[in-house]
């Protein structure tokens, strides 16, 4: 079972520069619980979620209207792609303990999100199949909210800072199945050469 088959594409989004009373209104009229942040050409640069727009408001001394996405968001976001196994994905959520991850294509342009409310309906409607069995979905939603952390995955930021990476450059890569994939490749051929040098 593939992304494609489960993921919302139906999706607002928003962009660095919009405030989080905007950002809260669309999340009310789509009745959503986040947003994708997204740059000019549709990429996924960020996800911001209503409990961060009330952290961030609760902690500030200022309207909602004068406080921007880009002061709170972090560059470092996980997003899967549309012909991504929803098994992979699951793996890749709980590993990050995040409950939605926006659907990206090739370009790492916005097509879609999934959330784990998502998965877990669609295992509780199709029983326990192999595509998609209901364990490991019970197994990685109480990985995800065992400790629970906002979708910007991040410490607290310096207000105001732009969204780059540590050494100051571009934005860091978005955490993927596919890149979860090759690390897990590498570690392996890393212990099969350390076990060989033994």
């Amino acid at each position: 079972m593939r992304v494609s088959d489960l993921c919302n594409g139906d999706v607002s989004s928003c962009s660095r520069d919009t405030s989080l009373a905007r950002a809260g209104a669309l999340m009310s009229k789509g009745e959503v619980g986040c947003l994708p942040v997204v740059d000019r050409q549709d990429r996924v640069i960020g996800i911001v979620t209503d409990r961060d727009i009330a952290l961030e408001l609760a902690s500030r001394d200022a309207p909602a209207s004068e406080i921007f996405v880009d002061e709170m968001m972090s560059d470092r976001i996980t997003t899967c792609k549309v012909e991504d196994d929803v098994r992979d994905v699951l793996r890749l959520m709980a590993r990050n303990e995040v409950r939605r991850l926006p659907v990206v294509d090739e370009e790492g342009r916005l097509q879609g999100i999934l959330s784990i409310d998502d998965l877990i309906c669609h295992a509780s409607q199709d029983g326990d199949s192999r595509q998609l069995p209901q364990s490991e979905v019970l197994e990685a939603y109480c990985q995800i909210t065992q400790s629970y952390q906002p979708e910007t995955h991040s410490a607290p930021r310096n207000r105001g800072a732009r969204n780059r990476s540590p050494e100051g450059g571009r934005p860091s890569e978005p955490e993927t199945v596919e890149r979860a994939r090759r690390r897990g490749q590498a570690r392996g051929e890393r212990s099969r050469a350390s076990a060989a040098s033994r």
